[in-house]
């Protein structure tokens, strides 16, 4: 549709095999209580992240544990709440939804997208039958009547992701983003109630406390490190699609297999994971099928892997879950491999006392895929106090050439050389050198100047501007700018500036 972010639907928990799971029959009511164990709210939006969901007690008039949800940039921003193999929430016969919203103001459409959380081509969307009101209302969807433009209801489909949408389709405006709505007591009448929620979730406002009980006694926090290597037959499980039945491994599209790692690197073998899905492809790297275990302590709040990236500045997440409640952090990688750190004790939705049962990993997060499709690189996944090895480096290449910000220099003024991008392995330092020149060259270069162009170094000049002086006058000047790290050096030298007058 027109989603950015999307709801990554699988990894229900893995049963025991001596285990039938239980569902009541009945209607699906998410009341958002503490005892509730089916809604989860993870929110999508455009960038900046702005749409924000969480649970909240007292509010309107109502003394109970709503939704709310604070309205997002995006025309099409909204929050899914419901996501389970388990519970269809509309069926042939039970077209109907309803629920319970405190709006901040009359006539804002309220949409409702229901879908297959395996294949998003599925779906069904309709607003409710009628526009806001000022505070608590009861609102009814009714999915026989599907909004203008998108597809009907299919009976031969699987409808069991449910997403709301507050005011959608509108000019997005500084009144329209910003707003805070109320959800309560949402009805599905075809579903059944009972089960659980499983899956990542692509978003980041999906935070909470979670399961704080049990105490670090009931819940085991053992160092692990996923190699890849023959004999690590946990890192095993991730080379492979995750379901309801297989919830660790690759979801979204992608695939994933244990392959020879990239050279610089630590060698062996990595999980390679191919992009070739949707823009929150992912990992579901480590998670507890036993209720026993957990991946984070006060004493290790660390989640850190070696990654290999084909391309620079691309944007890494990792999500700790504990049930439907999730944490997210994002860094920003290298070209080539990269060694990640996550400390969650520097983010203040992180509790130390929550038992974070699930691990999920995002390479270049919420970026579209691109054909051929891109290949991303896991190796050495730690938790719990085990240390990933320091990866190889990989040498910095230049990008984007760098460039001079002044069109007419003039004696007495300020010429400025931007550095442009370099990709290569963390940390990258920056040299800059300039030069005056007597002959033009038309097109920027990855060496130093040769004698051609007639240059001499300008002595004494290292940062990354240059004042001008009578000697440039009626000169052309370039800059050149160097990066290194530990694997070696790269140059970007510009294009001649005009004449110096």
């Amino acid at each position: 549709m027109f989603r950015k972010l999307a709801i990554i639907a699988l990894a229900t928990p893995l049963l025991l095999a001596t285990v039938t799971p239980a569902f009541a029959a009945g209607e699906l009511v998410l009341t958002f209580e503490t005892s509730d164990t089916s809604y989860l709210h993870i929110d999508f939006d455009d960038k900046p992240m702005v749409q924000a969901s969480s649970v909240v007690t007292g509010t309107g008039g109502d003394t109970s544990q709503v939704l709310k949800v604070v309205r997002g940039t995006a025309s099409w921003a909204g929050t899914t709440i419901v996501s389970d193999a388990s519970k269809p929430v509309i069926k042939d016969g039970f077209l109907t939804v309803t629920g319970k919203i405190n709006a901040p103001k009359a006539g804002v459409n309220l949409m409702m997208k229901v879908e297959n959380r395996a294949d998003n081509t599925q779906s069904v969307e309709t607003f409710a039958t009628e526009s806001s009101v000022v505070g608590w209302h009861t609102y009814t969807w009714n999915f026989a009547n599907q909004r203008a433009g998108t597809g009907a209801f299919n009976k031969a489909f699987t409808y069991n992701m449910a997403s709301v949408f507050f005011d959608f389709v509108t000019t997005t405006t500084a009144s329209t983003s910003g707003q805070t709505y109320y959800l309560d007591d949402v009805t599905f009448a075809s579903a059944t109630s009972g089960g659980g929620n499983g899956g990542a979730g692509a978003g980041g406002g999906n935070t909470g406390g979670g399961n704080t009980g049990g105490g670090s006694g009931s819940y085991t926090a053992t160092a692990t490190l996923l190699t890849f290597e023959t004999g690590d037959d946990l890192g095993a499980l991730d080379a492979a699609v995750a379901n309801s039945d297989h919830p660790q491994g690759v979801f979204g599209g992608g695939s994933a297999a244990i392959v020879d790692a990239p050279a610089g690197g630590t060698g062996g073998k990595a999980l390679a994971l191919t992009k070739s899905g949707m823009a929150w492809t992912g990992l579901n790297a480590i998670l507890d099928t036993t209720s026993s275990k957990r991946f984070t302590t006060a004493g290790h709040p660390i989640v850190s892997f070696n990654f290999y990236s084909p391309k620079a500045n691309s944007p890494v997440a990792v999500q700790l879950f504990q049930g439907t409640n999730m944490i997210q952090m994002l860094k920003s990688a290298n070209q080539g491999w990269n060694t990640l750190s996550f400390d969650f004790s520097t983010s203040s939705d992180w509790s130390p006392s929550t038992i974070y049962d699930k691990v999920v990993l995002f390479p270049d997060f919420q970026v579209n895929v691109s054909n051929p499709a891109d290949v991303y690189y896991f190796d050495n996944i730690a938790v719990n106090g085990s240390v990933t090895p320091a990866g190889g480096s990989t040498k910095p290449v230049n990008a984007v050439p760098a460039t001079l910000s002044s069109a007419a220099p003039k004696v007495g003024g300020t010429i400025t050389v931007t550095k442009g991008t370099f990709s290569g392995s963390a940390t990258i330092t920056y040299k800059y050198g300039w030069y005056r020149c007597t002959a033009v060259s038309a097109t920027p270069t990855l060496i130093a100047p040769v004698s051609s162009a007639k240059c001499t170094v300008i002595a004494g000049q290292t940062a990354a501007s240059h004042k001008l002086v009578a000697l440039d006058k009626g000169k052309y000047i370039r800059a050149m700018v160097t990066a290194t790290n530990s694997a070696g050096s790269a140059i970007s030298t510009t294009k001649s500036s005009a004449k110096v007058g």
